[in-house]
């Protein structure tokens, strides 16, 4: 066992030794001392009161002073002392090792996770929606309409596929300088796997570039109009047609308010206008009219029209009706027997036919015929002219009679163009007979419910 060393023990210097250790100073005099007042208590050398601190230092420095000399301390509490040092060190030594085990893989971990997450989060498309969306706009400024779809571009086109766009904000009516709230809705899991990132899914778009909108008046709506006319009047249909060439008013449709099955020149039609306020919208027009403006009379003219007035026959009318009816008289089997038969003559055959032929027509007298209105569908021409005449009627062996004959024009027209069409082609022998009161009854008096009969001037 090891002799124990007996430490030195320290001299403890308190106030009363430093006052016996204190040495005069030398060669001070008693006249250097004269005149000098003792200091005061609980004042310095200079008597004055020492500063707070200064106190607090002395008190520490007489704590030390106070301090008693340390203990004597064993060979074997100071080994005990040791090893308790250096288990309490092994064990911080175990607990820092502990922590280093676990916070170090943890920490490795954590690290691999974030870079992961880092490369995951850095591996997806930024898409902004916004940058895809396309406007286009219809109508006018304060009626506009926007319609959204998607720019083309090959560009996310799976993404874009099951896409929709949302027009939040009301449509129709909007003005330059609105917004427009869009949201686009999508399937968020399927662009994870696309590995898209979206970075607004809700936007306002603004609105711009509505054009002013174009007036239109009721001369503009009624420009296209065109009336197609069939027939002769007064046995017009008629028929409204569209020939603009303007796209919106192309789109307006016209009616006849209270149509009829005829129409005569002259008569007034009523022609309503119809169109679609969103078309005109569409193709920028503001149109803002009445219901009496949307409709408009138009008068029937510039037609043909069937000759109703014997005035409107000229001489030289009728002298070509005249001409036309006199080369007529040829071969008159059709009625030389009956006649020969009313003028108690013999008729002679030769080769076992009939020799009566017409010869010298003298026009006596013409009428015109026109139908009137309640009879314009049940009866087959609308007008006529019937010329009277005096021809000898004869056979092969020189006897004849004379006997009245009457020629008929159908449908004499007067065109649009103010030229007349007489109807030549239509002239025929109606009838032929040797009693004049047959023919009478024929012209004027056979037909007088359904027709208006007018002597002809032919002077």
């Amino acid at each position: 066992m090891k002799a124990s060393t007996k430490r030195k023990t320290p001299k403890v210097c308190t106030q009363n030794s430093r006052k016996k250790d204190k040495v005069k100073p030398a060669h001070k005099s008693i006249t250097n001392q004269a005149g000098r007042r003792k200091p005061g208590r609980g004042t310095n050398k200079s008597g004055r009161k020492p500063f707070p601190e200064t106190a607090h230092k002395t008190s520490a420095a007489k704590r030390r002073r106070t301090r008693t000399a340390p203990r004597k301390v064993s060979a074997g509490t100071r080994k005990a002392y040791n090893a308790a040092r250096r288990a309490r060190k092994r064990q911080r030594r175990g607990r820092q090792n502990g922590f280093l085990k676990f916070f170090l893989p943890t920490a490795a971990v954590f690290l691999l996770a974030v870079l992961g997450l880092g490369a995951w989060y850095f591996s997806f498309d930024k898409l902004n929606p916004e940058e895809y969306v396309a406007v286009t706009y219809s109508g006018y400024d304060t009626k506009g309409t926007a319609s959204l779809s998607i720019r083309e571009t090959e560009e996310y086109e799976t993404f874009w596929e099951d896409a929709q766009i949302n027009l939040l904000s009301e449509n129709g009516s909007l003005r330059n300088g609105d917004h427009l709230d869009v949201r686009i809705i999508y399937d968020e899991e399927q662009a994870k796997q696309q590995k898209l990132r979206i970075q607004e899914d809700s936007f306002q778009i603004e609105v711009n570039g509505l054009p002013e909108g174009k007036e239109l008046t009721a001369d503009d709506i009624f420009s296209g109009v065109h009336i197609h006319y069939e027939g002769v009047a007064p046995e017009l249909s008629l028929t409204v047609t569209n020939e603009s060439t303007d796209p919106f008013l192309q789109t307006v449709s016209y009616e006849i308010t209270e149509p009829k099955t005829f129409y005569d020149t002259g008569d007034t039609v009523q022609i309503r206008a119809a169109y679609s306020e969103e078309d005109a919208i569409a193709h920028e027009y503001a149109v803002s009219l009445s219901e009496e403006e949307c409709c408009r009379a138009f008068t029937v003219e510039n037609t043909d029209r069937y000759l109703r007035d014997a005035s409107e026959l000229t001489t030289d009318m009728i002298h070509t009706l005249n001409e036309t009816a006199s080369s007529l008289f040829g071969d008159a089997n059709e009625y030389g027997l009956r006649i020969f038969s009313e003028a108690n003559l013999m008729p002679i055959w030769v080769n076992g036919k009939n020799t009566f032929v017409w010869s010298n027509p003298r026009l006596l007298s013409a009428y015109l015929n026109v139908l009137k209105p309640e009879y314009f569908e049940t009866q087959s021409h609308n007008n006529d002219v019937k010329l009277v005449y005096t021809v000898r009627l004869s056979q092969a062996d020189g006897v004849g009679c004379d006997a009245k004959v009457v020629v008929q024009f159908r449908n004499l027209v007067q065109r649009a163009d103010g030229t007349y069409d007489l109807a030549l082609d239509s002239g025929k022998i109606i009838a032929a007979s040797y009693r004049t009161s047959h023919i009478k009854d024929l012209v004027t008096d056979s037909y007088h419910e359904e027709y208006t009969a007018e002597k002809l001037d032919l002077s």
